[in-house]
């Protein structure tokens, strides 16, 4: 099983299948001789088409509270880069996770491929696929995707699938910049990719851990933060975003999981010859500290 400690945290990696996209799609303005040295170094992030990204989703369990961060592109997600089927719900049986004991929803954002999950529609009509859980979520982010003109712009029927019904459901806990959203769990602002993206820092017994979202979109954004991806709302804000979040879990020594890495998305930051690297961690760690020597 793909499972992280963090002290008396354990994150348990969970997977929604996989994305594939043209490498221009993603990245435009990036040549793709830059791309050659990451094909060698991670070739399982590659397939004939470009890129081949993993749709991460994380259950995080910390003194009996559990937490889901995101929901995947779900059984029927626009995004039009799906290479396979939804694989989230068998994930979850296979790995011993219960909807029904999912406390709360931690959205990093309302990107199609994080919230997919959200919600379930049946013959019962539409309810939380998690009907014990809260959804958290940034305010900001909350403004930006239910703003008229951006439903009007085609998005809507895909919005009221997934995350427009949850505050007539009294689900709904927006939130404001930093703040605790369980025992060791704490939401971080990484605002640039949507308006309220945020990060979940994640302490226990002197271990961290950022579970980052899409601040990083591959690999080589933790060597080369400046490259432009095309998901991004605000260009610069999410450069900033990127290089303090970076910045950050590299001073304090964190584990890093992001939602498109590799399966099952931890790894570390690295220096080489004065840069910056992303280096996988095995699926399954009983304690980052205890099971790695320092580079």
């Amino acid at each position: 099983m793909a499972q992280l400690k963090i002290g008396d945290i354990t994150i348990t990696g969970l997977s929604d299948g996989r994305m594939s996209f043209a490498t221009t799609n993603l990245f435009p303005e990036t040549p793709e001789s830059v791309w050659d040295g990451y094909r060698e170094r991670f070739p399982e992030a590659f397939d004939a088409r470009g890129f081949s990204t993993n749709i991460g989703v994380f259950h995080v369990a910390s003194e009996g509270q559990q937490v889901l961060v995101d929901t995947g592109l779900g059984p029927h997600g626009a995004a039009g880069g799906r290479s396979g089927p939804s694989e989230l719900m068998e994930d979850m049986e296979n790995k011993g996770v219960s909807s029904g004991e999912i406390d709360s929803v931690f959205l990093t954002h309302l990107h199609g491929d994080h919230v997919g999950w959200n919600m379930t529609h049946d013959e019962n009509g539409s309810h939380p696929t998690f009907p014990n859980a809260n959804y958290v979520l940034q305010r900001a982010d909350w403004s930006h995707f239910t703003d008229v003109e951006f439903l009007d712009a085609g998005r809507r029927d895909a919005a009221q699938d997934t995350y427009l019904p949850l505050p007539e459901l009294g689900v709904l806990d927006l939130i404001d910049g930093e703040t605790n959203v369980g025992p060791g769990l704490e939401a971080y602002p990484t605002p640039g990719h949507t308006p309220g993206h945020q990060s979940m820092l994640i302490s226990s017994r002197g271990e961290r851990a950022l579970i980052i979202g899409d601040v990083i979109g591959s690999p080589m954004h933790v060597s080369e933060p400046d490259h432009l991806y095309r998901p991004d709302v605000d260009r610069e804000l999410a450069q900033k975003s990127r290089h303090d979040a970076l910045d950050l879990a590299e001073g304090a020594d964190m584990t890093v999981i992001g939602s498109h890495m590799t399966r099952p998305g931890w790894g570390r930051l690295i220096r080489w010859e004065g840069r910056r690297y992303w280096q996988a961690l095995p699926p399954h760690m009983d304690s980052v500290r205890a099971s790695l020597p320092r580079a």
